[in-house]
């Protein structure tokens, strides 16, 4: 190890991330009039991770498409989100879905809406949740945890896990 650094970042490390997966967004067409319906496609790519990305139950990867207005504000009901991950029941006695990406494959999620008004753009991202597991795990332990002391280390496990996420991938396309 370099330095005699054990380190072991993987899924928690932006860079190595990025470095492991291509993404590529997609539009029918540069412009749109009111009334047109837009289609968008997002592809992620599993490039060079060497794995199934993400590997194991513990992170969820999450790709979302949403409308914005010109003031930034989201547009109602136009958000859609796809999970891309492996998630299992918090006793891990049951799969509940696999939608992780082998290496060298690709997934794609299309998104598909009316333009309502002008001045629309669209918002893609990509985000990694590097300890979804965990939170799921936190916040229902502290459902039926009692004592104070396990209580206060329940939460600060559990604000250590939510603040691990970052964006993988952002880009606003100007619609209309």
């Amino acid at each position: 190890m370099p330095d005699r650094r054990h380190l072991w970042r993987g899924i928690h490390d932006p860079e190595m991330v990025r470095a492991g997966v291509t993404v590529r967004l997609t539009l029918d067409k540069e412009r749109y009039q009111v009334g047109d319906q837009v289609e968008a496609v997002i592809t992620l790519t599993n490039s060079g991770v060497g794995h199934y990305f993400p590997t194991y139950v513990t992170p969820k990867v999450l790709v979302r498409f949403e409308l914005m207005d010109g003031k930034g504000r989201s547009l109602k009901d136009s958000m859609q989100e796809e999970r891309i991950g492996r998630e299992v029941t918090l006793d891990l006695s049951q799969e509940l879905f696999d939608t992780r990406i082998p290496p060298g494959k690709s997934h794609s999620v299309t998104y598909a809406r009316t333009i309502s008004q002008s001045g629309l753009r669209l918002k893609a991202s990509i985000v990694v949740s590097p300890d979804d597991f965990y939170i799921r795990f936190f916040e229902a332990k502290l459902q039926e945890t009692k004592t104070r002391k396990a209580r206060d280390l329940l939460h600060e496990a559990l604000g250590a896990a939510r603040t691990s996420s970052f964006i993988l991938f952002e880009e606003e396309v100007v619609l209309s």
